[in-house]
């Protein structure tokens, strides 16, 4: 409930703003129209950039205020992707691949990652294989060529609760 309150608060914020601004919706431009017919209740995630702080993958508008909105239709889509993703490598792990999972930062034994199917889809904001020379230099010796690296919305998210 608080998350969309600031939410609310955010994007009221936004539209007062009178600087150009570019608007992102799912990774689409659109424009303020578009962006006004948006129901507070369909928006999972609001960032706001100032002119010359997006991150490089809004470069291009930088110039400009960035608004970027990801819908919880979108977020819910690339929730499942992390979690088909978790379960075919937590596979793989079973039948034997030698894979090192790392979750919310914490290095996890081979014995402790079959506890990861305890996650469900809405629990993971990110997952991704690292690739083996940035894994080594992160993790040093433990780092496989199969690195998983797990977050969850949760930081402090432990499976064996």
């Amino acid at each position: 409930m608080t998350r969309l309150i600031i939410v609310i608060f955010l994007c009221l914020t936004l539209l007062s703003c009178s600087r150009r601004q570019t608007i992102i919706i799912d990774d689409s431009v659109q424009s303020q129209q578009q962006f006004d017919r948006l129901d507070s209740s369909e928006i999972f995630s609001c960032t706001r950039w100032l002119p010359g702080e997006a991150p490089p993958a809004y470069q291009q508008w930088n110039k400009y205020l960035v608004i970027v909105v990801k819908t919880k239709k979108v977020e819910g889509k690339l929730q499942d992707e992390r979690h088909m993703l978790l379960n075919s490598l937590l596979d793989s792990a079973a039948k034997g691949a030698d894979i090192l999972m790392v979750l919310n930062g914490i290095l996890l034994p081979s014995s402790s990652q079959v506890e990861l199917r305890k996650l469900s889809s809405d629990q993971l904001s990110n997952t991704k294989i690292m690739v083996f020379q940035a894994a080594r230099n992160l993790y040093g010796t433990p780092a496989r060529p199969i690195t998983l690296v797990i977050n969850t919305y949760d930081p402090n998210y432990n499976y064996n609760q």
